[in-house]
This record gives structure tokens, C-alpha cells and sequence, in this order.
């Protein structure tokens, strides 16, 4: 991790403003186009989770400011974010991974069926406290949403990005995804947001 001298950087206003409210996050949804990326694994018996997953973790570590996080006060730039998604077990319950990035498909393929298996064979929700360099993630494929909210616990001082997609839907013959990501508004604005969206529509078309 390399520290972020706050103090001097030019968000340094912004900051404090957002960082001192109850509720610093906000979040923005879309309905990501994916025709492409969905053809492109249903042909080649490629999972479109993990494809679009990896396509996911790309873009966010491609934008600093998705990389940003307080820790004891003071801003970190973690340099390599990782997913800690929502891993659904058999009996219907769900536990918390931790699905290392790596740049190669095939490595991050395994590394997501490593945490698959893993929870699948125990219980409870490994909640794996002080993990920081990770987005927290979602998949709901029985919803096609239009806008999402989070559980949230105002006493930790959270600044990991938190996303969600939804149920696949078709529209004029092209493959959309509903597709929500919230963010802290002391470390990302509406440029840098912005940004990420471009790149995963970038990645993921």
C-alpha cells in the first residue's frame, strides 16, 4: 500500500467535506450492454460470471481513486484491489470470499473456483475482518433492478466501492445487465466514476 498525503493532494477540500458526513457514499445504475462479452463465452463454454467479474476488477483497478481507502485516519492507495463477493452455497445461504485479481483470465478463473469451492464446503459467513483492498460484490441474476441500496454500519469508517448486477435481459437484440456501484464521495467524484464506467464498457461490450 502507498499513503496518499491527503493534506496536499488537490481533493484535499473534498475530502473532509464528504468525509465528515453520516452517509458519504452514492451510487449510480445502468444497464451495461454486454452482447459481445455474452456471446463471446457461450460460445467458447467460458463462465460469464467470472468473465464479467474479471472484466469488473480490471476497470476498477485501472481508476486510482477506486483504489483509495482510509485506514486509521489516513488515505492508502492499495494498489491492487481484489473482490470479496457474495458466494451462494446450495442450502441457500451465503458466505463472504476473497477473490485474488490477477491480469491472466485463466489465473483469476481458478482463483474465483478456489473460493466457490471453499465456501460451498463450510458454514456461516467468514465475515474476514480487516480486509480493505477489495470491492464488495453482489450478483442477484433473479432481479432485473432499476436502482439498488446496501446495508450499511455507520460506525466503520467504510470507503470500499460496493457493486451489484442483476438478471441478463435482451433489448433490439442486444444483451444488457443491470448494473449498480456505489462509492465513497470522499475519495470519488462523478469524473472519476465516470471514468470507471468507460473502461468496463470499454472491456465488456
Amino acid at each position: 500500500m502507498k499513503k496518499i498525503d491527503f493534506n496536499n493532494h488537490p481533493r484535499s477540500d473534498h475530502f473532509n467535506f464528504f468525509n465528515s458526513f453520516d452517509e458519504p457514499f452514492y451510487g449510480v445504475n445502468i444497464n451495461l450492454k454486454c452482447s459481445e462479452a455474452y456471446n463471446y463465452c457461450k460460445e467458447n463454454k467460458i463462465s460469464f460470471y467470472k468473465y464479467y467479474l474479471h472484466k469488473i476488477i480490471i476497470a476498477v483497478n485501472s481508476v486510482p481513486e477506486m483504489r483509495y481507502r482510509l485506514i486509521e485516519g489516513d488515505v492508502y492507495d492499495v494498489e491492487t484491489v481484489h473482490i470479496s463477493a457474495t458466494v451462494l452455497r446450495s442450502d441457500k445461504t451465503f458466505g463472504y470470499s476473497r477473490m485474488l485479481y490477477s491480469d491472466s483470465f485463466d489465473e483469476f478463473s481458478k482463483n474465483v473456483q478456489s473460493e466457490i469451492d471453499r465456501i460451498e464446503n463450510e458454514k456461516g459467513l467468514d465475515l474476514m475482518g480487516g480486509m480493505v483492498d477489495v470491492i464488495h460484490f453482489t450478483a442477484v441474476p433473479w432481479m432485473k433492478f432499476t436502482s439498488i441500496s446496501h446495508a450499511r454500519n455507520f460506525k466503520f469508517p467504510d470507503s470500499m466501492p460496493k457493486i451489484s448486477v442483476g438478471k441478463i435481459f435482451t433489448d433490439n437484440g442486444e444483451t444488457f445487465m443491470p448494473f449498480s456501484v456505489h462509492v465513497n464521495h470522499a475519495f470519488v467524484d462523478g469524473y472519476h466514476l465516470g471514468q470507471f464506467i468507460q473502461k468496463l464498457e470499454s472491456l465488456i461490450y
